[in-house]
């Protein structure tokens, strides 16, 4: 009986040795690169955007990167916004498209290039 005794004590120190330690271990961050754009109205049609210009509900915001797409319809202030998983090399290509079934087109440069996060891009659109 003692040498059974001897033999599970012996046993616990050793395997208390082997225990997982109490170190916390180090969480992985979670990257993310976000994008912002808005859609104005050429309300007096002069090609300009201007404080005057309405915004633009339900324009499409696409950000391309590589070969993906990833898109947000604008909002009823005309921003909309997108977040990517991963990080991001820069520039990135930026378009909107106007409303599905809608009378506008785009005034302007289509694709728009953002140089840095946090650059944000202004589409103007009039009626056809």
């Amino acid at each position: 009986m003692r040498q059974v005794l001897l033999f599970l004590a012996a046993a616990a120190v050793i395997l208390s040795a082997c225990a997982p330690s109490s170190v916390t271990p180090t969480p992985i961050p979670i990257v993310e690169s976000f994008f912002s754009a808005r859609a104005f109205v050429d309300a007096n049609s002069n090609g300009r955007l201007d404080d005057s210009d309405p915004p633009l509900k339900d324009a499409i915001f696409i950000v391309r990167m590589q070969s993906v797409e990833f898109g947000d319809l604008t909002d009823a202030s005309g921003n909309a916004f997108v977040t990517v998983p991963g990080p991001t090399e820069y520039p990135v290509a930026v378009t909107m498209r106007p409303p599905q079934n809608s009378t506008y087109e785009l005034v302007g440069p289509a694709t728009v290039e953002l140089t840095k996060p946090g650059d944000k891009a202004d589409f103007l659109f009039r009626s056809k």
